[in-house]
């Protein structure tokens, strides 16, 4: 059940420095703590055997796919890395990593046309977890899901914040139009 948590805590601390770096341009340090925690987190998920091919996969990708591409993402990928000096290593099926590692490159690719909505879902990664399912494993799939729930969650409150804020914005800058003047008194 501990995993489950870190899953969903990882994935809302990675799209929260996501945030941090990309949307706001901050130079806030506690992006850098976020990265930190997300590392030990993603580091322990890597650790749990039931877990593990999925997650290095997924790291694997963002790192082909240049997505580790901040200094707070390098730190909590280096963190990651590191925290497996405390947490072990597992063994981990190579069949099944290359598999998900296949699945975590296809979600990493920039689509265009049609296909541009797989840029914003990631599917390829999710429908792969399902193939363990076939052998009674459910784990690989809860873990990716609850990652991807935590990281949504916080897209979305992000999202709505930047949208607010847009909006109050736009308010400021439009001009209100004067009202004709009016006399306190009627005129009779």
């Amino acid at each position: 059940m501990l995993q489950f948590l870190l899953a969903f805590i990882a994935g809302a601390l990675v799209k929260t420095v996501d945030w941090l770096d990309d949307t706001k341009k901050s130079r806030n340090p506690i992006k850098y703590v976020l990265a930190i925690l997300y590392g030990v987190a993603i580091g322990y998920l890597i650790s749990v055997p039931q877990l593990s091919a999925i997650f290095i996969a997924a790291l694997a990708a963002q790192v082909f796919a240049r997505k580790v591409d901040t200094a707070a993402h390098r730190l909590g990928f280096l963190v990651a890395a590191l925290s497996l000096l405390v947490f072990s290593f597992p063994t981990i099926d190579p069949l099944l990593f290359f598999f998900f590692l296949i699945m975590a490159v296809l979600d990493e690719m920039d689509y265009i046309g049609r296909f541009r909505p797989l840029v914003e879902y990631r599917p390829f990664l999710k429908i792969g977890a399902l193939l363990p399912v076939v052998w009674g494993v459910w784990d690989y799939v809860f873990g990716i899901l609850v990652f991807d729930i935590g990281y949504e969650l916080v897209a979305a409150l992000t999202k709505s914040r930047e949208a607010e804020k847009a909006a109050v914005s736009r308010e400021e800058k439009t001009p209100v139009k004067e009202r004709p003047y009016r006399s306190k008194t009627r005129n009779q």
